[in-house]
């Protein structure tokens, strides 16, 4: 459901290969009621607005701007929240709410044990990822996102987390306790995280618009499809020059920015006259191209390039075959900003998204197992086609 209207420049990839090949083209140079709200605050990297400021038309909170979206007062028995990330804890034992029993899209689900009710206030359309966690001993809570406080109007839920892309307005957040076969309520203590992620947000860690959009967008379709369970999203632009820090690994639900940078793309996906653009991308082997599209982190192991990680490609015709390509994320000296700053550009690969050498252990951790990989271009074949873009 939506709910919006000096090593090569050329590198070992797509093949193992060894490390001495294509070093010819060096020269060639790119608390109340069980609730207790914690603290909550922006982007890790700061906000360039000064929220103190009654004239910056940016400022969500500003009383003069007709674009602010008008929120109702805070029902009773509910805790409002519109700042986020932000954590809360709380405690379903002895809750006063006991009204919601179950929900349209768990229907066999028995959740009618006692639960706590937040809404989520949202200034500005964008993706609200809720992670539940702190539960010890039986306690099993399961997390409900609802469009209303109407139960049948449910967008998204799960035993550990739920999502979605919403425009701006009001949500409810139902924290509910499970009932199990033999009429036990599952009730305890819990944390929930919850994050707000805005197409300006990603803007504030140098993504352009348009991919920010497509990357949220795509996420959200991936959600729905059950393609991940996780929050971690490792997002890259290859229209960017490849001189620019064009990955971004970061976490929804936290609105944190882990890691932001340089990607390689494959030798021939260049721009003959410029290497350190792309332009060309295929599913095809031994092309030495790179491949759009969202993908997802797979294991680990051992090869001739290192510590690597293989990637299943979920789109079939345009990346459904990087796992057999041997399209994985590795580890690259010819990715650290100082080869960048020597040469004007990173080097080309055989089609691998590698990172800088020293980053790669925390860029392998935050992407294996599942993580979704969005590699993304304006191309206008997978740009237009893509199921995940439409």
């Amino acid at each position: 459901m939506r709910v919006f209207v000096l090593s090569a420049l050329l590198a070992a990839c797509g093949t193992e290969k060894s490390s001495s090949e294509g070093e010819d083209d060096l020269m060639d140079l790119g608390t109340r009621d069980g609730f207790e709200v914690g603290d909550s605050g922006g982007l890790d990297s700061g906000a360039p607005d000064d929220p103190d400021d009654p004239d910056d038309p940016d400022d969500p909170d500003d009383p003069d701007d007709p674009d602010d979206p008008v929120f109702a007062d805070c029902p009773d028995g509910v805790v409002c929240l519109s700042s986020f990330p932000t954590r809360v804890s709380g405690n379903t034992a002895g809750a006063a709410s006991d009204r919601f029993d179950g929900y349209d899209c768990a229907s066999s689900t028995d959740e009618s044990g006692p639960e706590l009710v937040y809404r989520v206030d949202l200034a500005e359309e964008g993706y609200l990822a809720l992670d539940l966690g702190g539960m010890s001993g039986d306690t099993d809570i399961d997390i409900h996102l609802l469009a209303t406080d109407d139960a049948g109007d449910c967008i998204s839920r799960g035993h550990w987390s739920a999502g979605a892309l919403l425009e701006a307005g009001s949500y409810f957040v139902v924290a509910d306790t499970w009932v199990d076969s033999s009429g036990t309520e599952r009730d305890g203590a819990f944390s929930l995280q919850i994050g707000h992620t805005s197409v300006a947000d990603l803007e504030l860690w140098g993504m352009g618009p348009e991919v920010a959009w497509d990357a949220l967008y795509a996420f959200d379709t991936a959600w729905i499809g059950g393609d991940t369970e996780t929050f971690a999203y490792w997002i890259t632009d290859f229209s960017l020059h490849s001189s620019e820090p064009r990955g971004w690994f970061i976490e929804l639900a936290e609105e944190d920015l882990y890691m932001n940078l340089h990607v390689t793309h494959g030798e021939n996906s260049s721009v003959s006259a410029s290497p350190g653009w792309a332009d060309t991308f295929s599913n095809i082997t031994d092309s030495h191209q790179s491949s759009l599209g969202m993908s997802r982190g797979a294991e680990d192991y051992i090869g001739s390039l290192g510590h690597s990680l293989r990637l299943d490609g979920l789109e079939p015709g345009y990346n459904d075959n990087v796992r057999s390509r041997y399209i994985v994320l590795h580890g690259a000296e010819y990715a650290r900003p100082e080869f960048v700053a020597a040469y004007g550009r990173a080097g080309t690969s055989w089609g691998c998204p590698a990172v800088d050498d020293r980053d790669n252990e925390d860029a392998l951790d935050f992407v294996i197992g599942g993580t979704l990989a969005f590699f993304w271009y304006p191309d206008g074949d997978w740009s237009e086609r893509s199921e995940y873009l439409r």
